[in-house]
Formats: C-alpha cells, sequence, structure tokens
C-alpha cells in the first residue's frame, strides 16, 4: 500500500511493505559480498554508527540498513573516521521536491544532499531502470554519504582509484 511521506528536500509516494519484501528476497548487502577491507570495515560500521536519524528514516521506508545496494569506500579523514558513499532502494516514485540533473550538470540549488544527522548526508534519485527483484516497479534510490570510523583491526587499504578499478560482489542480486 502507497503512502505519501515527506523525506527530506522530496516528497515521495512510497510502498515500505513491499520494499521489506523485496529486502527479504536480497541475501546480503553490497558490502557484505565485495570482502576487500574497505567494504568488510563499513559490513561491520554500518547501520549501528548511522546515527537514529538515519535508521530512521530508512525504517520508515521499508528499507533494511545492511543491505545496501552499492557503497564505495570515498577516503579517509581525520581522527581515524572513513568517508563512504552508497545506496538504498525503495519502491516508490518522487512527487515534488528537487529535480535531479544528474553529475556533472546538476547545480547547487537543485542536486544537494541533505544532512541527515552529523554523519550522513542522503539524497533521493529516480532509479530509471531496475533490475532483478525490482525490476518492473517504480524505484527510487536513497543515496547517502557516511562518515563512519574504522572498527576492524586489520588498518584501512590506501587508496584505490575508484574510475579504474572495478569494485563488484561477486554473484549477488542486490
Amino acid at each position: 500500500m502507497s503512502v505519501r511521506q515527506r523525506v527530506l528536500a522530496w516528497t515521495l509516494e512510497v510502498d515500505p511493505a513491499a520494499t521489506r519484501r523485496l529486502y527479504r528476497a536480497v541475501g546480503a548487502g553490497f558490502a557484505s559480498g565485495c570482502g576487500c577491507l574497505a567494504c568488510r570495515n563499513f559490513d561491520a560500521a554500518r547501520p549501528a554508527r548511522y546515527g537514529p536519524a538515519f535508521r530512521k528514516l530508512l525504517a520508515s521506508l521499508g528499507v533494511d540498513p545492511r543491505k545496501e545496494r552499492e557503497v564505495r569506500w570515498v577516503t579517509p579523514l581525520e581522527g581515524g573516521l572513513h568517508l563512504y558513499a552508497g545506496t538504498y532502494l525503495c519502491v516508490g516514485e518522487i512527487v515534488a521536491g528537487r529535480p535531479y540533473r544528474g553529475f556533472p550538470f546538476a547545480a547547487g540549488a537543485t542536486d544537494v544532499f541533505e544532512r541527515v544527522s552529523e554523519r550522513v548526508h542522503a539524497a533521493v534519485r529516480p532509479w530509471m531502470a531496475p533490475e532483478g527483484a525490482w525490476g518492473g516497479r517504480p524505484v527510487v534510490r536513497i543515496e547517502f554519504l557516511a562518515v563512519l570510523p574504522w572498527v576492524l583491526p586489520e588498518g584501512p587499504e590506501r587508496a584505490v582509484d575508484l574510475a579504474s578499478a572495478p569494485h563488484r560482489p561477486s554473484g549477488r542480486d542486490h
């Protein structure tokens, strides 16, 4: 059953029950399937360290916070923190709010991430060609930037050029 819900700077028509059903069919999140050190750290750090506001937002949409569609380690930060970027999915459509014109063409006034908490920012984007279990229905992406601590006993890897190195989990339908 669809409900109209305000999510940050957007108004969505979402179906949290359908979203929960799809997440039950997803075996694991992207980070669990990847296995690289940065993804293993993300897997260990989230969702507890997202903070209550982002966890509440995801729960209101029916999103399982342990099953991100995709995640990338962006860069180390000061104080043992690390910036990650990722995506969750939700059954629904954007009905109002900031338009998404796509990077690099977006202007600051029309395409920004909204602050959810001290260490998490998020934006809502349409997903134009959902595949797998998500196919055949309207889907939006909840894109996020999260600052998380390094929690693994092993130290972080050195930076990787994500543009030249594939970063895909093996054999998982996210």
